[in-house]
């Protein structure tokens, strides 16, 4: 431990809050490119003639192996190098290949492209929460990382209101390419205007510049019960979380008979944008309890999934879409509360220089649980109940697919257990 840095080595909170700014439009962009295939599942799945597990691995499991494979090495990179530098490149590498998707002329092509956006979006994880949590001291990072994680929620609300109505006019390549293209003059201003921030400076940790082996970084933070239990519980919402987006619009036009267009307005209004206030209320409500016991960051996930899931299958088994609206508008609130108090409690957990490991081994959970096995698993499972349900098939996959809030909720609950003991570990080892 280091004495208190001077004042002027930290960043102003104006500052700060400017570049959680940047970084709040970097991960609505984030979650937009990657969101934009669920939208337009259907027209490319017509155009191509595939099934719906095929979609699903298109949709998720694509995207999600390398985005696994490659958040590591990538971290590891981030924990030793310029952030600012590594989160500008692969800003713009994904929202090339994003714009190029809609030049595909076969499935292989956009299975391909996906999987380019998959490694460049891996910037937008590790590298970007390890940078924010050298801006926002522990007192006020699940605020940050609330609010950075309604990034996405913003994102994915203007895709499902954008999207629909681009892919309803001018076809689902043009649709890709308007998506593509912010985010390159994005990372032109991330390159400009935000600065690299010094390492443990906000929390008065000292950084030796000295890293530690990947494998040492695994060993510290898989021995600490706390880590593991959050991971597992992210992974398990994250299940039911993307199931649900990448799934929701088709639902509603083969269940409520919606088109692209409406399905996409509805849940921009019914789901997003519910997610997003949920979302700072949860941040704002996690940093205010945990000045009582830091393992409210716990108990607050762990209460908001257990209420999630009812609503949810209310929102699946509705008989008509105003009642389906009714259950899906509070089950938005509470479905991603976990997000943020999540991502705080793992920067908290690890050490200024494996920040960017911690959140890779975050997002491997998250991704491949939640976005590697939840879409393709709902598709299979859709595929095999057709002959016998009909257009309700997706219907009941879903359902399935929800219940698993109830598990992260448990994790949520164990993870607290050893939270307070395993918060000390970085400053004794």
């Amino acid at each position: 431990m280091s004495p208190t840095p001077p004042k002027n080595a930290l960043p102003s909170r104006a500052y700060a809050n400017y570049v959680l700014g940047v970084f709040f439009a970097l991960t609505a962009l984030n979650v937009m490119d990657r969101q934009v295939l669920a939208l337009l599942i259907e027209p490319i799945k017509q155009e191509f003639q595939v099934s719906d597990a095929a979609m699903g691995l298109l949709s998720g499991t694509s995207f999600t192996i390398f985005h696994i494979l490659a958040a590591i090495p990538v971290a590891r990179w981030a924990d030793r190098g310029n952030r600012r530098a590594i989160v500008t490149a692969g800003l713009f590498a994904w929202s090339a290949l994003t714009a190029a998707t809609g030049l595909a002329r076969s499935y292989t092509h956009i299975f391909v492209a996906r999987v380019g956006v998959g490694i460049g979006e891996t910037v937008g994880s590790g590298p970007t929460q390890s940078l924010l949590s050298d801006y926002f001291p522990p007192e006020r990072r699940a605020t940050a990382l609330s609010i950075l994680g309604s990034g996405g929620v913003v994102g994915s609300m203007l895709a499902f209101g954008l999207g629909g109505l681009i892919g309803e006019r001018f076809g689902w390549r043009l649709t890709f390419v308007f998506f593509g293209l912010p985010g390159i003059a994005l990372a032109a201003l991330l390159w400009s205007t935000v600065k690299e921030p010094i390492r443990g400076a906000v929390e008065g940790l000292q950084d030796s510049a000295q890293t530690q082996s990947v494998g040492e970084c695994i060993r510290f933070l898989l021995k600490l019960p706390a880590f593991r239990h959050v991971v597992l519980m992210g992974g398990l919402n994250a299940f039911a979380n993307y199931t649900l987006i990448i799934w929701a619009q088709p639902f509603l036009m083969r269940s409520h008979g919606m088109s692209l267009s409406a399905a996409g307005l509805t849940l921009a209004l019914g789901m997003s944008a519910c997610s997003t206030l949920g979302l700072w209320v949860s941040g704002f409500a996690g940093d205010r309890l945990s000045r009582r016991d830091v393992r409210w960051y716990c108990y607050l996930p762990a209460v908001a999934s257990s209420i999630a899931v009812p609503l949810s299958l209310g929102f699946l088994t509705a008989a008509n879409l105003s009642t389906a609206i009714a259950f899906l508008v509070p089950a938005a609130f509470f479905n991603t509360m976990w997000l943020g108090n999540s991502n705080a409690m793992v920067q908290g957990l690890a050490k200024p220089r494996m920040r960017a490991i911690a959140s890779a081994l975050n997002l491997a959970g998250n991704s491949g649980i939640g976005l590697g096995l939840g879409p393709l698993l709902v598709g299979i499972v859709s595929d095999w109940l057709q002959p016998s349900q009909g257009q309700d098939s997706l219907r009941y996959a879903l359902m399935l697919a929800m219940c698993a809030g109830f598990w992260a909720s448990i994790h949520a609950l164990l993870a607290a257990r050893s939270l307070r003991e395993d918060l000390l570990a970085k400053s004794r080892d």
